[in-house]
């Protein structure tokens, strides 16, 4: 699909000891964008089946909110890739011994961004379907939204959300004429968590220009999203 991008980005060089307990969890490529200060991580995470208990487990002790909600409006049906980059993350986070940023977009419906510390989950945004979350502290936000050519009766809010702990539903917003952003929570998160990202594009059409990015090493993962800007493709 054009314009996806996947990944954990680090401010600090990952240390061998970090990358080899990460190599046994999961495949990866390493990058170092260019005069910037700043690695990424592409990852081998596998796609949940829809439902799959164990991944949906796993998930649940880092945001359980969050992922309720997820299952309320997916109704188990979608394999819900963004929470196993939330496990992802939160394992590169542990092993790497610091802050990370883990994310996974597209320009049709992913749009997932998580802030992830050694100690645990700092904050998500996410989009499901017609739905933006905003998960901080334990706390839930979920923003539903509208094109204008939808329906108000289209736009009913299931009322299982409501029943979620510590979550806050938001009236129906209607987006603009340009529709939804490419990777808005990504693109979002970026600044805040390193300024020096936006050399990746992140949020434009340009997003993974080549010479943005250096390959480190790789162990596992054979290629990836961000191969291109690498110049290896």
């Amino acid at each position: 699909m054009a314009f996806r991008i996947q990944g954990v980005l680090v401010r600090a060089t990952p240390d061998r000891a970090g990358l080899t307990a990460l190599g046994r969890a999961y495949g990866y490529r390493l990058y170092e964008a260019t005069a910037a200060g700043l690695w990424l991580l592409d990852l081998a995470v596998p796609v949940p089946v829809p439902g799959e208990r164990a991944a949906i487990r796993t998930a649940r002790t880092l945001a359980p909110g969050y992922v309720d909600a997820l299952r309320v409006i997916d109704g188990d049906e979608s394999p819900l890739e963004q929470i196993a980059w939330l496990t992802a993350s939160a394992v590169v986070a542990r092993q790497l011994r610091q802050s990370v940023m883990g994310f996974l977009s597209d320009d049709d419906r992913l749009d997932f961004a998580v802030i992830v510390t050694p100690d645990g989950v700092q904050s998500i945004g996410d989009r499901l379907e017609r739905y933006l979350f905003r998960w901080e502290g334990g706390a839930l936000t979920i923003q539903p939204f509208a094109d204008r050519a939808m329906g108000r009766d289209e736009s009913a809010v299931p009322e299982e959300l409501s029943l979620i702990p510590s979550v806050t539903l938001l009236p129906v917003e209607t987006l603009g004429a340009e529709g939804y952003p490419l990777h808005g929570n990504v693109a979002a998160e970026m600044p805040e968590f390193a300024q020096a990202a936006h050399t990746l594009g992140i949020g434009t059409k340009r997003v993974g220009r080549s010479g943005t990015l250096a390959l480190i090493e790789a162990s596992g993962l054979e290629s990836s999203v961000w191969d291109a800007a690498a110049g290896l493709r």
